[in-house]
Parts: structure tokens; sequence; C-alpha cells
């Protein structure tokens, strides 16, 4: 290769490189809003497009580093390397998204940061006088369906309470709830303290 020709495509491939990045880098920067609001809003198609966006940037990342690379160093097997790598991120960020997306089709607990709110809240509530127990909540269930999440507990009290008094103080603990973990729906049983509910106790169904 003549000294001059060479000298010509490398002041070519130097003046090119900065356009080549802008794109990337402005695909970078909104993929990235993009994948905080989803994580923030739960949205598994906003992830989705953030994630297409990232699949989009090392495209051009790879194309940029194999023409590069092949052109400095003239080993002409760098550049399929270079876009099977590119392809096997592909398929990587293809099967996290499917994954996810079945995932979001089955009901599963809450996570742990969750499940301590919840669980802080009613500690919040729960009272005793002495070593009797006002106040008590047990066979707490969480579960969440793509953005939703819920909770289903038991919530014990005297049996001397009135039906009025009891739904008030329900009505306190489900806007708590609610108010610690954004969109949550609570579904609250009430029980006197002395009556314990068995999950599948045939006394139970009478």
């Amino acid at each position: 290769m003549q000294p001059d020709l060479t000298l010509r495509r490398t002041a070519i491939l130097t003046d090119r490189l900065p356009q080549a990045w802008r794109r990337p880098l402005l695909h970078l920067a909104l993929a990235w809003a993009m994948l905080r609001k989803a994580r923030e809003h739960r949205s598994m198609a906003l992830e989705g497009d953030a994630r297409h966006l990232f699949t989009d940037v090392w495209t051009s990342v790879g194309v940029v580093v194999g023409i590069a690379l092949v052109y400095f160093t003239g080993w002409l097997w760098l550049d399929p390397v270079v876009a099977i790598g590119v392809a096997l991120n592909i398929l990587r960020e293809g099967f996290h998204l499917m994954w996810q997306s079945s995932q979001g089709l089955m009901d599963e607990a809450v996570e742990p940061d969750v499940m301590a709110s919840i669980q802080q809240t009613l500690d919040g509530f729960a009272s005793a006088r002495g070593e009797t127990q006002i106040i008590r909540f047990d066979h707490i269930t969480t579960r969440k369906a793509a953005q939703r999440r819920f909770v289903d507990l038991h919530m014990h009290m005297p049996a001397s309470w009135t039906l009025g008094r009891a739904a008030a103080v329900r009505a306190s603990v489900e806007q708590a709830l609610m108010s610690a973990v954004p969109g949550l729906r609570a579904t609250i049983q009430l029980l006197p303290m002395d009556m314990e509910a068995h999950f599948y106790d045939e006394k139970d169904l009478l």
C-alpha cells in the first residue's frame, strides 16, 4: 500500500469516526433514560424498547470497531469475530426479554424490599396490652402480576369490638399499606382474636 494512500485513508477514517459515534451515544443516553423509567413504572414494554436501543448501540459499536481493527491490523478475520459477538449479544438480550415476559404472566411473591415495607407498616398497627395482644396480623400472602402487587392477610382484634370500629381500623391499615407501597391492593379479612383460620381445613369450610 502506498504511503500517501494510507495517509489519505487514515485521514478519512479519523474524520468520520466522531460522526460514527454520535448516534450510538445519543441512543445510549436515551436507552438509559428509558430503562430507568421502565424500572420505576415496572413497564415491560418500555424496557423492551430500551433494550432494543441498547442492541442498536452495540451493533453500531461493533461495526465501527470491526472496521477499525481490520483497517489497522489487516486481519480480515477480526470482522466476522466482532459480528459474531454482536449477534450473541442480541440473542442474549432477546432471551432476557422473553424470560422476563414469561415471568410477568406468572404470579410470584413481591420483592424483598416491598415485603419489608409491608411488614413495617403492619408492625405499626400491631398492639398489645401487657401480654394480651389487641391487634395482630397473620397469614400474610403477597403476589405480583405484571405491574400490579397484591397482599392478602388476616387481622385479628378483640371480639368485643363493634363492626364499625373494626372496619375503621381495617380502612386505616389498607390506606397505610397503599401509601407505603404505591399501586398495592390489599385484601384484609377480619377475625376475632380467639379465632384462627387454617388453610385447607375442613372445619373452615363449614
